[in-house]
Order: C-alpha cells, then structure tokens, then sequence
C-alpha cells in the first residue's frame, strides 16, 4: 500500500509536482482509483432533503468508500444543509477525521472555516463557479473572464488563505488567471476546468464514466459510456428475466439437474403414511 499523502506532504509538493484528484461516489469507484494510484480523492453526501447529483445517500455508505481507497487523502463534502453552524460544522468534520477522511469541504463563511482551521482541521475552500452559489455569479458560467471579476477571485483565494484553508478548489476560471493566481497563493490550487496551471487536476468520477443522463460540463472529459453498456445491461436482464417466465410456463424449466430425487422405495414409504394422515 501506498504512503498516504498528508496536508505537510501537499503544501511542499506545491508547485513541483503536479496531482491528480477524482471524485467518486461508491465503493467501485474508489476501488479502481485506488488500484490506479490517484493521490486525492473526494467524496460527498447527499442533501438533507435532495439528492440532485446522486451521491452516497448514508454516512455508511461514506465509510465505505473511504476504506475502498486507503491510500488515497481524501476529502469529505457534506451537503450544506448537514451544518449551518460552526458547532454543527465542527462536530461532523471531526466525525469524518475519525473515519480517517484528511480534509473537509466547505464553502461556507471565512469564519467558519477559519474557527475550523483553530481546531486543528484541514479546510477546503472553493472559488469561481461555486455550484451551491451560482445564483451570485450568473448561475453555471466561467468567473474571471474580466480583470475586475479575476481580482475579485484572487481577493478570495486570499481571504481563504488568512483563513487557514489547505486548499482552494477553482472551478471554471480562465486558465491563465488560475495559473497567475496558483503561483501567488500558499494552499495548493485544484483545477475544475480552470487548466493546467494548478497544482491539482480534478475531474468527477460520473463524468468521466458517463454514468449520468444529465449535462456533462465543457470542462469535463468522458472516457467511458457506461450509460450505454447499463442500457445494454438492462435489455439483458430483461431478456433473462423473459426467457426463465417463459421457460416456466412451457414446462421447460425446471429440468432434471435443477431438482433433488428421491428413492422410490423412500417415496412410497412416504406416500403412504401421507395417505394414513
């Protein structure tokens, strides 16, 4: 197994080695990236009350996946209607230390994270397109397209930073301003569509297999359709679902090698005492 990376070992890899991170949502998916050698993983759960992205649905399910990928360091994003105070925040950011997750996601106030930071947790911080808050940004488009808007990313990234973040997620900014702005900052930077000038690539897991019907982001890259091979899949197990109703219907199921014999001699010992009943 693997030396597992830890938050000391990613602020001296910054800016001489590049890494890779995946976000998967079950324990297949974090089995394979752990065969494969990924040194990041993400994981999340679902909402309180919906689950849009279909993520894990239980804490369970959480563990799961995270003893799939034992060497991985690996980060917990728990829906934001799981904590809406620092309290709450703090108390399932240290469940998930327990269950040997490395760092938590949020996207909440510089406070919170920060108060997080003084209890001795790894924090992520997310800048750009922040799905969760894109109402304040035009909802699912590019941020920093302008020098105005880009400083604003920077100014944030900086805020993170004071806070105590380990690292800042960027998700959709123009390649150029992101690679400007990783060289400025001390948390490492992981690329969501924002090029390759960070210091991590980062991709889900779902996009790149093609498991879900809804829109595969421009930034994203799908090296599998497993959406075709479910499909496939599907008319399959109808098909044998059809063809065991039929063969029981006909009479051809079941046969000879399918049931268990008896001696005659036994039988009609059997027989006749159930006769006698």
């Amino acid at each position: 197994m693997r030396k597992k990376l830890t938050v000391k070992d990613l602020l001296e890899i910054k800016g001489n080695k590049k890494l890779v991170e995946l976000l998967v949502k079950n324990v297949e998916e974090a089995s394979a990236a752990e065969k494969v050698g990924f040194e990041m993983l993400a994981t999340g759960t679902a909402g309180k009350y919906t689950n849009p992205d279909n993520h894990p649905a239980s804490f369970k399910e959480l563990i799961a996946i995270r003893n799939a990928a034992p060497s991985a360091f690996m980060h917990y994003a728990p829906s934001d209607t799981h904590y809406s105070s620092i309290e709450e925040a703090t108390r399932l950011a240290f469940k998930a230390l327990e269950y040997g997750f490395d760092m938590l996601y949020c996207n909440r106030s510089l406070k919170m994270i920060n108060a997080l930071f003084k209890q001795g947790i790894p924090v992520q911080g997310h800048v750009g397109l922040v799905p969760a808050q894109r109402t304040w940004t035009g909802g699912y488009v590019a941020v920093g397209k302008t020098a105005k808007e880009a400083m604003k990313v920077y100014d944030r990234c900086l805020a993170l930073q004071d806070a105590g973040v380990v690292a800042i997620e960027m998700e959709c900014v123009p390649y150029k301003v992101a690679a400007a702005i990783t060289k400025k900052v001390t948390p490492i930077v992981i690329s969501m569509g924002s090029g390759s000038g960070c210091d991590v690539e980062y991709l889900f897991g779902c996009d790149i297999l093609l498991t879900t019907s809804g829109y595969v982001p421009r930034h994203s890259k799908s090296y599998r359709n497993f959406l075709k091979e479910l499909d496939r899949l599907q008319k399959e197990r109808e098909a044998a679902f059809q063809e065991f109703y039929d063969d029981v219907k006909s009479g051809a199921f079941p046969e000879k090698k399918h049931i268990v014999e008896i001696k005659e001699s036994e039988l009609d010992i059997f027989l006749n005492n159930l006769e006698k009943r």
